[in-house]
């Protein structure tokens, strides 16, 4: 399979363009690649993409210097009597502008005039048509430049899922923040001792995956690593799980009694999770199992040997249990010996477009699609949500879309109604309305509007369909959405 490159990267995106060019200008149009291989057509020009433009052509010339041109007479212009096709040329007049990527033309726009009307409007409006094709290129290269960021985030998607597959301990851990290589770098450095380890962060940051990957990398990676919730259980029911029990005990206690969580994680790792919901009357218990390193079951009688290492995650603020009285301070310092702050996702914004297309892919194989890019709009969407609900959140919505996707592409129309309704215009980012002339207040309002109707990279049929319910031409829209940013 031919790999593409340049513009025909974009392919169906420059034959909306093509076809939007057409619809504002009254005239018929086609866009080569740097091949002078027609990639978007209209008219007549539409049958003819894939093939080449006829040798000697203005389009050729441009490619090669550079430099837009206009034919206003192919009887009297030097290069069409060299056109391959001159004799049987239907072209009355020819306008062509290069699309140009780091200083190299890499294509060319060419508008051009079948009839005497079409022929006048291209002679005499060449310098406003001049400006008029400038902004497409320039939307042209800004599209390409996109899309070669998104294959680029693909391998680095890629290199860390070959990471991942032959590293099962921080391999999982993925993140290009400097915040978070700073976390990894200092975890690596610690998982293989036996300190205790207190890891710090908001819900759904991904505490649980950190521990894993210390327990995974260190020299207890052999033995187990147990997972104890301390908010999931009852109260009643805690000290049991925690430490065991003897048989016969209490009532309904198992006969031959019943191992707790820590001897469970004999010469491996225990997890505490949500370590500050621990009841108050339980800490001393685990404060001495800690110092001791031995667990006292419940209706036993002698103390037993436990060779743990004790993981404990919070996202409470437990510096101020602490001072309320709510949680031991003793039991804190015994916990904290290795304190470890996974950042929000929020402040990490480096990661949200490598943990969307990572978990894209994950979830496009799982379901065996084929998911290869995502709407430019919904991407910088996901960058400008504030995600409370940190990885995991973000890690849902993707698994949503992917659901939902029922092409080659994700995009705001496979998006949570709850999410776009109530985010896709970001409040708290908007400048205050205080101190903003009307003028100013109106303008923040239609682009608030325009983002509601449209989210970025919008299809054309989108488009035409906004233009319709606002009641204003497609040429007023694109006017529109070019002044606030949202093309």
């Amino acid at each position: 399979m031919m790999l593409l490159t340049g513009i025909a990267q974009i392919q169906s995106f420059v034959q909306e363009y093509a076809e939007v060019i057409a619809q504002v200008l009254e005239v018929d149009v086609t866009i080569v690649d740097e091949e002078c291989i027609r990639i978007a057509g209209t008219g007549p020009y539409k049958a003819k993409i894939g093939q080449f433009v006829p040798s000697g052509s203005l389009f050729q010339r441009i490619v090669q210097t550079g430099e837009h041109g206009i034919v206003r007479d192919q009887d009297r212009y030097p290069a069409c009597r060299n056109c391959a096709i001159a004799a049987e040329c239907l072209e009355l007049a020819t306008m062509g502008f290069p699309v140009v990527r780091k200083g190299k033309p890499i294509g060319v726009i060419g508008i051009m005039a079948v009839n005497r009307e079409q022929k006048e409007k291209i002679i005499g409006s060449s310098d406003r048509l001049t400006d008029f094709l400038t902004h497409m290129s320039s939307l042209l290269e800004s599209k390409l430049v996109l899309v070669e960021a998104n294959h680029r985030l693909q391998d680095q998607v890629q290199a860390a899922m070959e990471v991942i597959g032959h590293n099962r301990s921080f391999g999982t851990m993925l993140g290009q923040s400097p915040a978070y290589r700073r976390l990894v770098e200092e975890a690596v450095r610690i998982s293989t001792g036996t300190s205790t380890v207190l890891i710090r962060g908001e819900s759904g940051t991904g505490k649980e995956l950190l521990a894993r990957a210390i327990h995974s990398a260190g020299e207890r990676s052999g033995g187990p690593f147990v997972v104890v919730n301390c908010p999931s259980l009852p109260d009643n029911l805690l000290e049991s799980e925690l430490f065991g029990y003897e048989g016969g005990a209490f009532t309904g206690a198992s006969r031959g009694g019943k191992p707790g969580k820590f001897e469970l994680a004999q010469h491996g790792t225990i997890f505490l999770d949500e370590i500050g919901d621990l009841p108050l009357s339980l800490q001393p218990k685990l404060l001495r199992v800690i110092q001791e390193r031995t667990v006292d079951r419940i209706g036993g009688r002698e103390p037993i040997p436990v060779d743990v290492r004790v993981i404990s995650a919070t996202n409470r603020n437990l510096e101020s249990m602490v001072e309320s009285g709510a949680f031991r301070a003793d039991l804190y310092y015994r916990l904290n010996v290795i304190p470890l702050f996974v950042p929000p996702l929020r402040e990490r914004q480096e990661d949200i477009e490598l943990y969307l297309y990572y978990f894209l892919r994950k979830y496009a194989q799982r379901l065996g699609k084929k998911i290869r890019e995502v709407e430019p709009g919904l991407v910088q969407w996901f960058k400008d949500y504030r995600w409370p609900g940190n990885v995991r959140q973000l890690e849902n919505v993707v698994e949503y879309l992917a659901n939902m996707a029922q092409g080659d592409k994700v995009s705001f129309a496979e998006m949570p109604y709850n999410l776009v309704d109530n985010n896709l215009i970001d409040k708290e980012n908007l400048p205050p309305s205080s101190g903003l002339s009307l003028e100013q207040r109106v303008a923040e309002f239609e682009k608030g509007l325009l983002a509601g109707y449209l989210p970025k990279g919008a299809s054309l049929a989108d488009k035409k369909r906004a233009a319709k319910e606002l009641e204003i031409s497609l040429a007023t829209l694109y006017r529109r959405l070019e002044k606030y940013g949202l093309l």
